[in-house]
């Protein structure tokens, strides 16, 4: 038996291809790297919402406001105070107010309470099904933290439910963070992402064809945000679109297109350059 090499002592179920054991699929779901995230938090700032409270002092807050009763006016009041609005989150988080649709929820349009899409697209919340749910304070910081952290790895999608997590094929799709390679996912996780793309279209328009010149011949599946520059969008469906064998290569990778090799590099060393004279 070999025991998870991440600190909880357990059996080790799966080998990362760092060629560690861990006894999650995921690092981050080893209950030993969670209690270490969870020490080394305790009394610092949240990086989205501010300054956490002890439990010392939830009890007190508590104690102090048993029996009170606040009014509409009061909750409308606080719910504005410990929420972000759609105008800042634009204004500081620009990367992930470009890769999440947002808006208020009409029912409650003094609130401006924020509503996002879940990812699992069989959700009747889902973006292909034109629905829409409100997240948590913690959903919401979570997925702004890895879309816009250098430590992030686009992940922490938004889901409304326990059951949408267990049923989307997304869910946990992460490569090992701990390990450099070319490419920021394996090529199982690339076939998957394929697939997403494809039961995506053919559940929209009844079958799959190139959209480009709508041919149902040579199919591939081709990243309109190229890896190389974005490779936080690598695995996430809503980048991919359906290209025949000759439009790919024609508008994904030809010489003067976005993605071609030549103009990849140049955008590669100009962000180098830029990083280092910051």
């Amino acid at each position: 038996m070999i025991l998870c090499e991440y600190g909880c002592n357990q059996e080790s179920k799966y080998q990362f291809k760092n060629g560690k054991w861990c006894c999650s699929k995921n690092q981050s779901g080893c209950p030993g790297v969670r209690k270490r995230m969870s020490e080394s938090n305790k009394g610092k700032n949240h990086p989205i919402f501010g300054t956490t409270r002890s439990e010392e002092t939830k009890n007190k807050i508590r104690e102090a406001n048993k029996g009170k009763k606040r009014t509409k006016i009061q909750n409308q009041k606080m719910s504005k105070a410990c929420s972000l609005t759609i105008i800042k989150i634009k204004e500081k988080y620009f990367f992930f107010s470009q890769i999440e649709e947002m808006r208020y929820n009409p029912d409650k349009p003094e609130e401006k309470e924020i509503q996002v899409h879940c990812k699992y697209n069989g959700c009747k919340n889902s973006k292909e099904k034109g629905g829409w749910f409100t997240p948590s304070r913690s959903q919401l910081g979570e997925r702004i933290r890895h879309l816009e952290s250098e430590n992030g790895n686009g992940g922490s999608y938004f889901y409304c439910s326990e059951k949408c997590k267990e049923d989307c094929p997304l869910f946990n799709l992460q490569s090992d963070p701990l390990k450099e390679t070319e490419l920021p996912y394996t090529y199982q996780e690339k076939q998957i992402f394929n697939k997403e793309v494809l039961e995506r279209q053919r559940k929209e328009d009844g079958y799959n064809f190139c959209e480009k010149c709508y041919s149902a011949k040579d199919l591939h599946v081709h990243h309109e945000k190229p890896v190389k520059t974005y490779p936080i969008l690598s695995l996430d469906p809503d980048n991919g679109i359906v290209l025949c064998e000759k439009c790919h290569y024609k508008y994904g990778h030809k010489t003067g297109t976005e993605c071609s090799t030549g103009n990849l590099a140049n955008k590669i060393q100009l962000n180098c350059n830029l990083g280092s004279s910051i």
